[in-house]
Parts: C-alpha cells; sequence; structure tokens
C-alpha cells in the first residue's frame, strides 16, 4: 500500500464515527434502471437495498432531488420524468414531459431550492435550448414555462442556480462558453444576461454558484482546469478573474489523456460551505482520475487553498462525478462509469487528504447520486 494512502488513513481514522445509516440514489448512462443504495458509515460499507426500473429506455443520464427530498427528477433521451420518493426508497413515476426529438439528448438537471422549487434541465445538443420547468405542490414536474437560449453553435452540459433562483449559469462545452440567463419566478421569463468566452481550448463542463453569490467556480473541461469568476449580486453578471486550479498535476504535459468533470461544494448548515470539491477523468480505464479538494473562506466563499490532488481509484469513465454528503461536510461520493463502481470518501479533520470509506460494484456505469439522508 502506497505510504501517502497509509497516512491519508491514519488521519482519516481519528475522526468521530457518526455511526448513522445514510441513503442516496444512483443515475446510470444505460438501461432504466435508478438503485436506492445505502451508506452504513460505521461499518463503512454501501448496499443496493432498492433496484428501480424507470420509465426510461436511453438511461437515467443525470438525476436531480429537489430541495424538499421528496422527489427525484430525471432527465433521458427526450423526457423529464418526476418521481415521488416512497418509504422503502422505492419511485413511483408522476409526470413526463418531452422536448421535440431534435434535441433529445437531455443530459443535466438541476432543481432550485427556494420556493416555488423551479428546475432546469438542458440537453447536449448543438444549438437547442434548456427548459425551466414548472412544478405542483407535490414536486411532480408540471409544465415547460420557459426556454433558455443559446448560440447556434452551442452544447449546454452542466447548469447551475444561484440562491435566489434569479439567475442561470450554463456551462457551454460545445461553444466554448459561459452563459447568463436571469429568470423570474412568477412570470417564467428567462432572459439572456451574458454570454462570456472562455478562453481558448477551455470548454466549460460544469459549474456551481457559491451560496453567498460573488463567485461561480466552472470545471474547464479540456484544460483540466478550475475557473474562477467573480459574480456582481445585483447583475448577475460574471468576470473572468484569470484564476485557474489544477485539476490534474501540473506536471502532466499529455493533457489531452483528461477530461475534467464536475464541481460541488459541501453540504452546510449554514451559506458558508467549507469544501469545494473538483473531478477529473482520464481517457483510459488504465490510468486514474483525480479528485481536488479547496478550502473557502467562509465570508465571501473565495478559495483560500487547493488542499490536496488526489488520485482516484479507477479511471471515472464518463463520470467521476462528486456529490457531497448531506449528514457531514467530511464525506463525498465519487461514481466510476469506467469500472462501474460507486465509492465514498472521507476528509480527515484538517481536510489535506481524503481516502475510499465504502466501495460498491455494480453491473452498469453509473452516472451521478444524489444524497436523500
Amino acid at each position: 500500500m502506497h505510504p501517502s494512502f497509509l497516512l491519508s488513513m491514519l488521519a482519516i481514522s481519528t475522526k468521530q464515527v457518526l455511526a448513522s445509516k445514510h441513503h442516496l440514489y444512483s443515475g446510470f448512462f444505460s438501461g432504466s434502471e435508478v438503485y436506492g443504495i445505502e451508506f452504513d458509515d460505521e461499518a463503512s460499507t454501501l448496499t443496493v437495498i432498492n433496484n428501480i426500473t424507470t420509465n426510461s429506455s436511453d438511461g437515467s443520464k443525470w438525476i436531480a432531488i429537489d430541495e424538499r427530498r421528496e422527489n427525484i427528477y430525471v432527465a433521458s433521451g427526450a423526457s423529464y420524468n418526476s418521481y415521488t420518493i416512497a418509504s422503502n426508497l422505492g419511485l413511483t413515476l408522476k409526470s413526463n414531459l418531452t422536448i421535440p426529438d431534435t434535441c433529445g439528448n437531455l443530459n443535466y438537471i438541476a432543481a432550485s431550492s427556494p420556493s416555488p422549487y423551479t428546475v432546469f434541465g438542458a440537453p447536449y445538443s448543438t444549438g437547442c435550448s434548456g427548459q425551466a420547468i414548472t412544478v405542483d405542490q407535490s414536486g411532480a414536474l408540471k409544465s415547460i414555462i420557459g426556454n433558455i437560449t443559446y448560440g447556434n453553435s452551442s452544447g449546454v452540459h452542466g447548469l447551475a442556480i444561484d440562491a435566489d433562483a434569479s439567475f442561470i449559469y450554463s456551462a457551454d462545452d460545445m461553444g466554448n462558453a459561459v452563459w447568463v440567463h436571469s429568470f423570474d419566478s412568477a412570470t417564467g421569463a428567462v432572459e439572456e444576461v451574458q454570454y462570456l468566452a472562455a478562453p481558448s481550448s477551455a470548454n466549460p463542463r460544469h459549474l456551481a454558484v457559491h451560496p453567498k453569490g460573488s463567485y461561480v467556480y466552472v470545471v474547464f473541461e479540456e484544460a483540466n482546469e478550475l475557473a474562477v469568476y467573480s459574480r456582481d449580486t445585483s447583475t448577475g453578471k460574471l468576470t473572468f478573474t484569470n484564476t485557474t486550479y489544477p485539476l490534474i498535476p501540473s506536471s502532466y504535459t499529455n493533457t489531452s489523456s483528461y477530461w475534467s468533470d464536475e464541481v460541488a461544494f459541501s453540504v452546510s448548515s449554514s451559506a458558508s460551505p467549507k469544501y469545494l470539491l473538483a473531478s477529473a477523468r482520464s481517457r483510459s480505464t488504465s490510468s486514474p482520475g483525480y479528485v481536488a479538494a479547496f478550502s473557502l473562506d467562509a465570508t465571501t466563499g473565495a478559495i483560500q487553498e487547493q488542499l490536496f490532488l488526489t488520485q482516484t481509484t479507477g479511471s471515472g469513465g464518463s463520470a467521476n462525478s462528486v456529490s457531497p454528503a448531506l449528514f457531514s461536510e467530511d464525506y463525498f461520493a465519487i461514481t466510476d462509469s469506467g469500472s462501474n463502481f460507486i465509492e465514498i470518501w472521507q476528509l480527515s479533520t484538517d481536510g489535506n487528504v481524503a481516502a475510499v470509506a465504502a466501495h460498491l460494484d455494480l453491473d452498469n456505469g453509473p452516472a451521478n447520486v444524489v444524497w436523500y439522508s
């Protein structure tokens, strides 16, 4: 075993055991299943407790959970589907909305946190619009009320919503840009606020808006960097700070062997998350991907330092999606569609290292997970 991994485990083993069971859902890149999974942090185990067949034959590419933890949303093919969560972690189909087949590669879906809990989605298809979707009182998807329009050469892969759900931020992977749109929840009106070209060969993939609103962090897929954008909290507009952090070792010259993927904040009971997590995938199943953590200023949300850049245990495949836990800022999930597994990772007390706490092999390639409890 590598010495640094032993040190990581030693640092982590000194932490208090939470002694509780937690639950999460996983979507997949193919097939029609969503899995309900249990994580026991005392036994360090992951267990599939529910294999749910969904209303999708195109694969549940991306899933989201609503703020009230009562509904799961699935984007797949040309359909948005909503499911209510049952007491046994089962799912019951409640509604289905479709978009034209010409844009039928729905890839990303995100639920806003404030009432009326509007849901936003986007197809990863050239020149296609994203959608703003209302929900009914139970949280089931109701109707498409607004279109998020982009350029003819755009292909949006990720969305992020600010804390007030007043602005939508879109990572345009195909068009190498970031878009800002305003959103009026009362009328459903979506208006373009800003088009911001990214640096050459950056290719923004996913992004995250800090809860306090002053920063937006963007993963540059091709450049394998995390980019820092400052944000005007009144207008929603962004300014690229020309500050980036590496998501693969800076000594690597063959950067085309990697493609960076996800960025997410740890879940805090306040509006001041402690950590920002980001990941990169390897294009070869014989080489590992990477996961990075950053400490954040509690007042502004600015990055203080990059805490670590650590190899993942697999390539990540098309995933290496990081999903911070709800119950503690010290845990997060990683999906690997290259070798078909999900892992729970745990950070050390000081946040300077992280290591695998639990591993679950699967028979299909997981896309992302969402935490239920």
